[in-house]
């Protein structure tokens, strides 16, 4: 039964009240979440694409750009294995860094497409 107040939607990635929180209010959420989804939309694929050509530091660069942000958007696990990602990126020797963006790219692309929900479906 409704209680009169306005429940937040859940999202998987997008944590909208922890955003809702850092930002201060909804407009400012608004205002930012087009900026995310672009910068994703864009980042996820310069970064497969310069892991592809073996510039791992340059995939780091870009990594750390959306580690800047992105947690504010996220749920803390996703934005604890995107620091992990970048980190593991700027080791030039370490194993795994395909497999590990392998596994992080998509659920940035989800992160994108949550909030694109949103924007479209708010509250």
């Amino acid at each position: 039964m409704p209680d009169g107040s306005t429940a937040v939607p859940i999202y998987g990635r997008l944590h909208l009240q922890g955003a809702l929180t850092y930002l201060g209010d909804a407009q400012a959420l608004q205002d930012m979440l087009p900026i995310l989804c672009a910068t994703l939309e864009k980042d996820v694929s310069a970064v497969t694409e310069l892991l592809a050509q073996g510039e791992r530091l340059a995939a780091a660069h870009c990594l750390h750009s959306l580690k800047g942000f992105v947690p504010v958007f996220c749920h803390e696990d996703l934005g604890a294995e995107l620091a992990a990602v970048e980190r593991l990126c700027r080791s030039t020797d370490a194993p795994g860094i395909d497999a590990a963006f392998a596994h992080l790219a998509p659920k940035l692309l989800v992160l994108a497409k949550e909030a694109a929900h949103y924007l479209a479906h708010p509250g």
